[in-house]
């Protein structure tokens, strides 16, 4: 019993040096960096596309896609193609 909790110990800790090596890697060489950076864009790229420039951040699931594949919040779609104005 003994010798399976120490192998799983040994595989945990294994697996703990191979996330710090890779945290290493990924904060101090030039490919990591750029890994780090692309990440980044990706995700204030995305925040960009979710948010409405009048309303600010949609949900994704709240957005309308219209057929030239730009996208809408609902409450400008509703003002635009219906001409509701939210009182």
């Amino acid at each position: 019993m003994s010798a399976i909790v120490v192998e799983v110990l040994a595989v945990l800790a294994g697996l703990g040096g191979l996330a710090f090596v890779f945290r290493a890697f990924a904060a101090r060489t030039r490919p990591g960096v750029r890994l780090t950076q692309d990440a980044n864009r990706r995700r204030i790229d995305r925040t960009a596309t979710l948010t409405c420039p009048i309303h600010g951040l949609q949900a994704e699931e709240s957005l309308v896609r219209l057929p030239d594949g730009s996208t809408l919040c609902a409450s400008c779609y509703r003002e635009a193609v219906h001409d509701q104005l939210p009182s």
